[in-house]
C-alpha cells in the first residue's frame, strides 16, 4: 500500500463473495481512489493482522465475517474513517462496544439495504401480477390436462384490473419501492403503516388502512415486516381467516413474523393461497412440511433478495459510498 491514497480492506464470509459483488469496472473505479487490499479478512481476531489493521482507512464489508469487530480490534485501527457494507447494514460487523466506539470517533457507516431491497420489490411485483392472472394454476392445469383451456370459463376472476393489493408495514423501504412499482398499474393499493401518514400513502397512489382491513379486503397481501421480538408471530390465525376466498399471501420478509401453524392450517383448507420465499423455521423448509405438497402454495428458496448479477448492484453501491467518504461528500445511505 502506498501513502498517496487511503487504504481499503475487505471483509466478508465466504471470501469468494467479493468476486460476485465486484466486476472489472467497479474494481477499476475503487482502485482509482484507494489502495485496495484484496486479501479478504474473514476473522479480525486471527494473529498477524496488526500491521494491516494499523494501515486501514476504510472497510468494505459483505455478509459478516466469522467474528465481529470488538473494541480491542477497533483500537488496532486508529485511522479507520468509514465502513461501507454490501449488506442491509454496516453495524452488524461490530459488537455493541465497538459500535459505541465507532460513534464516538465519528466513523462513517453506510449500507446497501435499499439496493438489496430493489430485487425484493421486483420479486413481489412479479408475484402479484402472476398471482392475479391465476398464472400458477393455469400453468399447472394446462400441463396436467394437455388440452384446450377455455380461459373465460376456467379463470373468470383472473386479471390485474382493479384488484386490491395490501402491504403490511408499508413504511419499510422495500414496501415503499414496491408501492412505486405498483403505481404504474391499474390496482388498488392499501398500506398498513405506523410511520406513514395518509398523505404520504396517497403520494404513492395508496390508501392507508389498518391490518384487519388489509387482510379482509385485499386480493393479495404482501408482508414486509422485519423480524423483531415484538413482531414474532404477529400474523395470527384470525388474519388468515379474514382473507377472501382465493386471496394470496406473499411473504418475502421473514418467516418468524407469521404464526406458521395457523397459516398452514388455513392453507390446508384450500381456501387461500400463498407465495413463500421465507419460512419459519428458516430455510430450508422442513422436509416433512405439508406445504411442499399443497397446490395452492408456491415455495421459493429465499431468492427474492440480490442474487446473481444483482449482487453487483450492491458492489457498485459500496464503491459509490466509499468514493463519497474518501472525497468528503454526502453519503446516500448513511446509518
Amino acid at each position: 500500500m502506498t501513502e498517496s491514497k487511503p487504504n481499503v480492506v475487505l471483509t466478508m464470509q465466504p471470501p469468494e463473495l467479493v468476486n460476485k459483488l465486484m466486476n472489472d469496472t467497479q474494481w477499476a473505479r475503487l482502485e482509482s481512489v484507494a489502495n485496495v487490499d484484496r486479501d479478504v479478512i474473514t476473522d479480525f481476531h486471527v494473529e498477524g493482522l496488526d500491521e494491516r489493521l494499523a494501515a486501514v482507512d476504510y472497510i468494505f464489508s459483505g455478509w459478516g465475517p466469522d467474528a465481529r469487530i470488538d473494541a480491542d480490534v477497533l483500537a488496532k485501527m486508529p485511522n479507520l474513517k468509514g465502513i461501507a457494507a454490501a449488506a442491509g447494514n454496516a453495524w452488524r460487523l461490530l459488537t455493541p462496544e465497538a459500535l459505541d466506539g465507532v460513534k464516538k470517533r465519528g466513523i462513517l457507516l453506510s449500507n446497501s439495504g435499499y439496493v438489496n431491497g430493489i430485487p425484493v420489490a421486483e420479486y413481489c411485483m412479479a408475484m402479484i401480477l402472476m398471482a392475479n392472472k391465476d398464472f400458477f394454476r393455469a400453468e399447472r392445469i394446462y400441463r396436467e390436462r394437455r388440452e384446450y383451456i377455455n380461459r373465460e370459463v376456467e379463470f373468470p376472476t383472473a386479471g390485474n384490473y382493479q384488484k386490491t393489493v395490501g402491504l403490511v408495514t408499508a413504511g419499510a423501504r422495500i414496501a415503499r419501492h414496491l408501492m412505486g412499482l405498483l403505481k404504474g398499474y391499474r390496482l388498488n393499493v392499501l398500506a398498513e403503516s405506523r410511520s406513514m401518514s395518509e398523505e404520504e400513502a396517497a403520494s404513492y397512489g395508496a390508501k392507508k388502512a389498518d391490518l384487519e382491513t388489509i387482510f379482509r379486503e385485499s386480493d393479495i397481501v404482501s408482508l414486509h415486516t422485519p423480524s423483531l421480538p415484538a413482531t414474532k408471530g404477529m400474523i395470527t390465525a384470525k388474519y388468515f381467516k379474514m382473507m377472501k376466498d382465493g386471496a394470496w399471501f406473499i411473504n418475502s420478509a421473514r418467516g418468524a413474523v407469521v404464526d406458521a401453524d395457523a397459516m398452514t392450517a388455513e392453507l390446508k383448507t384450500g381456501r387461500i393461497n400463498a407465495i413463500l420465499d421465507v419460512t419459519d423455521p428458516d430455510e430450508p423448509l422442513n422436509a416433512d412440511s405439508p406445504l411442499w405438497d399443497m397446490p395452492n402454495v408456491i415455495l421459493t428458496p429465499h431468492i427474492a433478495g440480490s442474487e446473481g448479477t444483482e449482487l453487483q448492484g450492491m458492489g457498485e453501491n459500496v464503491v459509490n459510498e466509499l468514493t463519497h467518504m474518501i472525497k468528503g461528500e454526502a453519503l446516500e445511505f448513511s446509518e
